[in-house]
């Protein structure tokens, strides 16, 4: 007994690029038919139709993907974060191609996380202001995954390295403002951040038993506030200049 799969690509080599990583399947060992090789339409522009595949399955491959897959024809949500997987991959793609070209999605799955990288085209253009671009596509394509998942599933894309970097400086940014906190007894404030980059401030100041986090406000971007804890010690003081 064997299934069959379809996939997409901008070219015919593409898709089989996206069967094989999504299948964890070595393109010599890939059976399938070609249904359509895609067209680039008028410049690029207009008319332009992906690259699609039948890949077919026998029953010694078959596993929780292909099902996956059938349910989603059904008109189902999918059981399988790699099938969720390939359509945020898809619609990245498109977004990507709709900013700048060149830009190439490698894809990682692992356990409920999905890791897009984006690879060429012009890095800052991706990322945009102070990754206000970047943002938007985390939140875009964690809605696509999510809507095809049974599960919840987090997203994570990346642009040339910018997400470690970024990561970094706000924890150096954490430790700064815990010290200015601490130096001077109040709660010092880091303004404008949006939900990841308040974990990681939350994370790195985890450990520090001098201070405490708070995000404060509504919306996509909050304030973060670092509070300095009181200590006995620092009450009697008080006092006594009191």
């Amino acid at each position: 007994m064997s299934s069959e799969i379809e996939f997409q690509g901008k070219t015919v080599e593409r898709a089989v690029e996206v069967a094989c990583q999504h299948l964890d399947i070595k393109s010599e060992n890939l059976k399938y038919e070609v249904l359509t090789h895609g067209s680039t339409g008028i410049f690029g522009l207009i008319g332009t139709k992906k690259a699609k595949i039948k890949v077919i399955l026998h029953e010694n491959q078959t596993d929780t993907v292909s099902e996956a897959v059938g349910a989603e024809h059904r008109g189902k949500k999918p059981a399988d974060s790699r099938v969720a997987a390939i359509w945020g991959e898809e619609a990245l793609q498109k977004i990507a191609d709709g900013i700048t070209e060149g830009a190439r999605v490698i894809t990682e799955i692992k356990g409920k996380r999905i890791y897009y990288d984006l690879k060429g085209g012009k890095p800052g253009v991706l990322i945009g202001k102070r990754g206000q671009t970047l943002d938007a596509l985390q939140y875009i394509v964690e809605k696509v995954v999510n809507r095809k998942s049974r599960e919840r599933v987090r997203v994570s894309i990346d642009v040339g390295g910018y997400l470690a970097n970024k990561k970094q400086n706000l924890e150096s940014l954490a430790g700064r403002t815990a010290l200015k906190a601490k130096k001077n007894g109040r709660p010092a404030t880091i303004g404008q951040l949006n939900a990841h980059d308040r974990r990681i401030i939350h994370l790195a100041l985890k450990g520090d038993s001098e201070v405490t986090t708070k995000s404060i406000g509504d919306g996509f971007l909050r304030k973060l506030v670092v509070l300095p804890k009181k200590s006995r010690g620092s009450q009697r003081r008080r006092k006594q200049r009191e």
